[in-house]
């Protein structure tokens, strides 16, 4: 279980602490909701938590392949909607230098759909994964 502790600065912005950890963000309302766009937004947040999930989720199988999980990348492109106020879709490019072979990516792609992030999320998000891999001068 974690525990954070969520205060409000002003009107747009709000302080986050993680209380085991230590760390601590900040948030600003994004400018498509009259924010600021100053931080991370809380839309921003979870987008990058997909990310990150999804990151982690395939860098192990990536290692025990024999590829340096370290040079991945990933693009994480968040739409929102305005009616109702939600993320609309999620998009992550995932980058390697490396070329991967048909059964690597198959073996990739399951691993994404087995992330926590992306099984929280609710069905009304779309959530696309691509994988851009084998192109060294892309990174």
């Amino acid at each position: 279980m974690s525990i954070f502790t969520v205060t409000l600065l002003d009107d747009d912005r709000c302080h986050i602490k993680h209380e085991l950890a230590g760390s601590e963000i900040e948030t600003d309302l994004p400018p498509e909701y009259g924010g600021g766009g100053r931080a991370f937004s809380s839309t921003d947040l979870v987008s990058a938590a997909l990310g990150t999930c999804t990151i982690t989720s395939i860098s192990k199988i990536l290692e025990r392949e024999g590829y340096d999980p370290r040079q991945l990348r990933i693009e994480v492109t968040k739409e929102l909607s305005h009616n109702p106020k939600m993320i609309k879709a999620i998009k992550l490019m995932i980058t390697h230098p490396n070329a991967f072979n048909e059964q690597l990516l198959k073996k990739l792609d399951k691993a994404t759909k087995s992330c926590p992030v992306k099984r929280s999320l609710h069905d009304d998000v779309t959530i696309e994964i691509t994988f851009h891999v084998g192109y060294p001068g892309d990174q």
